[in-house]
């Protein structure tokens, strides 16, 4: 007698057979790519648990939050922070001054080595501002390596020392490399176009006849470092987009990773038999005719 005899037909069932594969196969290299593009959605291709769909979701969200602080970190709070820097330097800042502070203290020296001196310690950068401002260093004559600065005059001298306005007012004309020109005049060497500047050097004390003696500035104002900590804390802004960028990129290798793992899961899973306690059990039986009749019954738990 057979086990099919004593307890009738037995279904063994299935989760899924190979026909029954076709369409709940997941690639994992499909699943891998699609989070690689869009975090998230290589998860919500294999599907299969509510845990999967979560994590789906969760990387979604991640994705979308990481580009809404991106944009208004690095992009629309330090938009406003030029702007609000901008703003306050063409109020307070004045080329026209710097121009004729810096003009009176070089025709105040004495001889050619204080001259050389001079233009060494403080208008160094003065090629590069003429560049910003005209787009060629020596137009208007603002700088020429033959010449010391303020040597001759120019019509860059005339044009801004002998009326004297506001950056807003002077940039109207346009500066070649405008966030050059904010740059350079947060610098010290700029000071003397602050329009609080005080504690201004005299000639005397910058000690230009010793070669070997330290860069005395050149005067002090609060407008200056009011305008320099408006920069730092734009420049602040900006860099935080390597942050949100790293955030970004690690978002998607972990959700390409994990979705492929996800599917690799999730295929494995489909080979698995879905197998009732009874049919892990097994019945063997015999039947005697020898020495009279017999019937041998044994039953056993298979795993």
């Amino acid at each position: 007698m057979s086990r099919r005899d004593l307890l009738g037909p037995v279904k063994v069932s299935k989760v899924h057979s190979i026909d029954e594969m076709k369409g709940k196969y997941k690639s994992p290299r499909k699943a891998l790519f699609m989070s690689l593009v869009v975090p998230g959605s290589g998860q919500l291709y294999v599907g299969g648990s509510k845990f999967t769909y979560a994590r789906g979701v969760v990387y979604l969200a991640l994705e979308a939050g990481l580009w809404a602080g991106w944009y208004y970190n690095s992009v629309y709070k330090y938009d406003k922070q030029v702007d609000k820097y901008k703003k306050f330097a063409d109020e307070h800042y004045s080329i026209g001054r710097y121009e004729n502070s810096m003009y009176d203290l070089f025709t105040s020296l004495d001889d050619a080595d204080q001259d050389s001196r001079f233009v060494e310690r403080y208008m160094s950068s003065r090629e590069a501002f003429c560049e910003a401002l005209y787009g060629s260093s020596n137009n208007r004559g603002c700088y020429t390596s033959k010449y010391l600065p303020y040597e001759k005059e120019t019509d860059h001298k005339r044009y801004f020392g002998d009326n004297p306005r506001k950056l807003k007012k002077e940039r109207k004309g346009g500066f070649y490399e405008p966030s050059e020109v904010y740059q350079m005049i947060g610098g010290a060497t700029y000071v003397l176009g602050w329009d609080d500047v005080d504690s201004v050097a005299l000639v005397g004390s910058l000690d230009l006849g010793d070669p070997n003696s330290e860069t005395i500035a050149l005067g002090q104002s609060s407008n200056r470092d009011k305008y320099r900590s408006m920069r730092e804390e734009a420049n602040d802004l900006a860099d935080m987009q390597a942050w949100f960028i790293g955030g970004l990129i690690l978002n998607h290798l972990v959700s390409a990773v994990d979705a492929a793992l996800t599917a690799h899961s999730h295929n494995k899973s489909l080979y698995e038999e879905d197998v009732s306690w009874y049919d892990r059990l097994h019945f063997d039986s015999r039947f005697s005719f020898f020495n009279g009749y017999g019937v041998d019954v044994r039953a056993s738990w298979g795993f």
